[in-house]
């Protein structure tokens, strides 16, 4: 019998019962009107040899009708609500820019294509990318229902989803920093976790131990997460070895160390704090000065209050606009920064708010239809398990490799982990490609062999049965590569023509990702939307007993997205402490980088905590960058000109996907646009591309959707592929794979029953087979 949070999938794993829902806010039928099919196939009988003049009567014609789509798309009220929340400035430079253009006479200047093109990628990116963030990509909880009939059962009960604005942790930060000052006295200083006290020194990294005067140790050697400026002057001057009894002494002693980086010491909430302004409320309500505490709680107040404006001008783009440069400008005045971080970069959480809308329609699934989906999937749960422990083996080669050199002229053979942490950066964070690169070529070789696959097919079809014992051989079982890498998550979406072929238990299984030793539900947002978040924590501590080392912040330098923090923790997991923002954190039960060794222990690197000796093994600590870096590299085949559908039983394994160097697409670059349409049809028929795909161009983190019977949507990818050469130059390439479940296999509807894009997300854990 599975532990009871799992379904069984036989081979030894089970699923979670609970899984989110990843859905497209807006209808997929809302980029048709974008597109021509009568022009693209118009193109392609002239590129045949057919009648040129045909095409171009109907290019004219095209032209309007996309400018009069595009117009319609620009003053849709919810599109440029969604707009207005992402990125204000685009609603003002280009939907609004649209919007001053008459569509009937506008001119298809350069200029102009480019103010289409960005409004055709938001509304492709609404309507066909399973993002989840605000009500255009809102977030849904599943069930597996072993007691259902029907394979898949949505269900609508036509309530309005809850929305929920939060404030980003890195904006109450700044805003922390710029009131600290003046209430010091009544906040936690804390020494930065790179550093330790040892005596009379100071321990700094990668340098010799920096001397302390007497007083500043004192104070140092006082510090405790729990005690105030005051309480640490007053524990100092009280005792009666101390060096001193005066607490101008101290108090001044704080102020140098905190001058020169020594210690953190500002009004702040943790990582992972979904609501950083109560927290810091907290703290300011308990300042005895009420000149001082006002001053703070007025400061405070009103930032929340600007925010709530941002949250009562729901519905209404202009107002959300508004509200949010409004709130900007707030935030400057206060703290004296731009409110805004990493421009142009996607989930970086770079606004001050983000919002999280929970739609109350639901997915429940029946066993029948996971009957086809559980031969293939426990395959590819053996090759991630295996993916694991291979690329923790070679990271344990690379950590060695630094505690080798670093060790040389070590007699006693101890490192500081503050010191491997920075020598080994590159690995971990800055490239670990060197690493993950042997694994990735490992693991697509044992596919390849395995599959057997023939670039010159467009579909291969294999039996799961066929396969299993190939891929015991290929990825012998045995333990993850850490103990969280016991879990992973994979992706799943649906392709059906309707919910009658689902009803009716015709079901294939598409897989987005799989992301190996890696547990894709556990941010804090979602999880405070789930309706049964105790459920959620049960289930982790049935998957992982022991408990585990998490980072104490969800970037490499913290300062993370607050919606990307991991909320699922165990009371037995430790948080491994490195950034200067981790605060909140219990350094008698974590693990401060600074305050920690690593050493040798009969052939294996272990992590040992100076205060009381508790080791974890090396590769464990480090593990949520481990997995960080394999996870976006888990694919079964590795790149070439062509690869086809791989379909195991029913489950499509890799879609059929082309790369091309980018200097192959040389139509991007031709100037007019009719000749140039008629190009990109030629290339798209020549290389048999379907009209849906998605492109991931050099240098681009994500992949965007292009319609090749749109000229909105060439011109968008057009415009990527310029912008990959001009980067990557000759190393440009375009990646381009198939769009699957096609528009027409969307199963997933909304409310109003027009289908939407969705994929669930689920996890999978070792659990005993039925």
């Amino acid at each position: 019998m599975a532990d009871p949070h799992l379904v069984p999938l036989g081979g030894g794993w089970g699923l979670w019962r609970w899984f989110c829902v990843r859905a497209a806010g807006f209808p997929a039928d809302l980029v048709e009107a974008l597109a021509d099919p009568e022009l693209a196939g118009l193109a392609d009988t002239a590129n045949d040899g057919g009648e040129p003049d045909d095409y171009l009567a109907r290019f004219r014609v095209a032209e309007r009708a996309l400018a009069r789509a595009l117009h319609r798309v620009a003053a849709d009220p919810r599109i440029r609500e969604a707009v207005a929340w992402q990125n204000p400035a685009a609603l003002d430079n280009g939907f609004d820019t649209l919007l001053r253009r008459d569509p009937e006479t506008v001119a298809r200047t350069g200029r102009h294509r480019r103010t289409e093109a960005l409004v055709t990628s938001y509304l492709h990116r609404y309507c066909l990318k399973n993002d989840t963030i605000g009500f255009f990509g809102p977030l849904r909880w599943g069930r597996i229902d072993p007691a259902q009939a029907e394979p898949v059962r949505p269900a609508h009960d036509g309530t309005a989803g809850d929305r929920t604005l939060y404030l980003e942790g890195w904006a109450l930060a700044a805003l922390g920093r710029a009131l600290a000052p003046p209430l010091r006295p009544w906040l936690v200083p804390r020494l930065l976790p790179l550093l330790d006290v040892d005596g009379e020194a100071l321990r700094v990294p990668l340098a010799e131990p920096v001397p302390l005067e007497p007083v500043e140790a004192a104070v140092l050697r006082a510090l405790r997460p729990d005690r105030t400026a005051r309480e640490v002057v007053a524990a100092v001057c009280a005792d009666p070895a101390g060096p001193t009894t005066d607490p101008e002494r101290v108090r001044t002693a704080l102020d140098r160390l905190h001058a020169d980086r020594r210690i953190e010491w500002t009004l702040e909430a943790p990582p992972d704090d979904l609501h950083p302004a109560a927290t810091m409320r907290a703290v300011v309500d308990r300042v005895d000065d009420p000149a001082v505490r006002e001053t703070a709680l007025t400061a405070l107040d009103r930032f929340t209050a600007v925010a709530a404006t941002v949250a009562a001008a729901r519905g209404d783009a202009t107002a959300v606009r508004d509200a949010l440069a409004a709130l900007g400008a707030t935030f400057t005045e206060l703290t004296g920064e731009a409110p805004a971080r990493a421009a142009g970069q996607l989930y970086a959480g770079r606004t001050l708010v983000f919002e999280e809308c929970r739609e109350p329609d639901t997915v429940t699934i029946g066993p029948t239809a996971l009957a086809t989906l559980r031969a293939p999937l426990t395959l590819l749960l053996d090759s991630a398990r295996w993916y694991t422990a291979a690329g923790a083996a070679l990271y344990r080669r690379a950590l060695r490799t630094h505690f080798d050199q670093l060790t040389a002229g070590r007699p006693d053979g101890v490192v500081p982990l503050a010191e491997l942490w920075l020598a080994a950066r590159g690995v971990l964070i800055d490239d670990p490609e060197p690493v993950v690169r042997p694994l990735t070529r490992a693991l697509a070789a044992r596919w390849e062999r395995l599959l057997a696959v023939d670039d010159g097919n467009r579909r291969v079809w294999r039996d799961a049965a066929d396969l299993r014992a190939g891929v015991a051989a290929a990825f012998p079982a045995g333990p993850p590569g850490w103990p969280s890498a016991a879990q992973h998550s994979p992706d799943l979406m649906i392709a059906a023509p309707d919910l009658a072929a689902v009803a009716a238990g015709d079901v294939d299984w598409v897989l987005g990702e799989l992301h190996p030793g890696y547990h894709t539900m556990r941010y804090a947002s979602w999880v405070e939307c789930h309706p049964a978040p105790d459920d959620l924590a049960r289930a982790m501590v049935a998957d992982l007993p022991g408990g585990t080392v998490r980072l104490g912040a969800t970037g490499a330098q913290g300062g993370s997205a607050t919606r990307f923090s991991p909320r699922l923790r165990t009371t037995a997991d430790r948080r491994l402490v490195f950034a200067p923002d981790t605060c909140g954190h219990d350094p008698e039960h974590d693990l401060v980088v600074g305050g920690c060794d690593v050493v040798d222990r009969d052939g294996r690197l272990v992590v040992r905590r100076r205060r009381d000796g508790v080791c974890h093994d090396l590769l464990e600590v480090v593990s949520d960058l481990v997995a960080a870096n394999l996870m976006p590299h888990f694919r079964l085949l590795s790149p070439a000109p062509h690869r086809p559908r791989v379909t195991i039983d029913r489950l499509v394994v890799n879609r059929e996907s082309w790369t091309f160097p980018a200097s192959t697409v040389d139509f991007t670059a031709d100037s007019d646009e009719a000749r140039r349409y008629r190009r990109t049809r030629a290339w798209a028929v020549r290389h048999g591309l379907p009209r849906h795909v998605f492109v991931r161009c050099t240098g681009e983190q994500k992949p965007i959707h292009v319609d090749l019977a749109s000229l909105a949507s060439v011109e968008v990818l057009c415009r990527a592929v310029r912008r990959a050469a001009r980067t990557a130059g000759t190393d440009a390439r375009v990646s381009v794979t198939e769009m699957l479940p096609a528009p027409d296999q969307l199963w997933f509807t909304g409310p109003d029953g027009r289908r939407r894009s969705a994929e669930l997300r689920f996890v999978a854990a070792p659990g005993l087979p039925t």
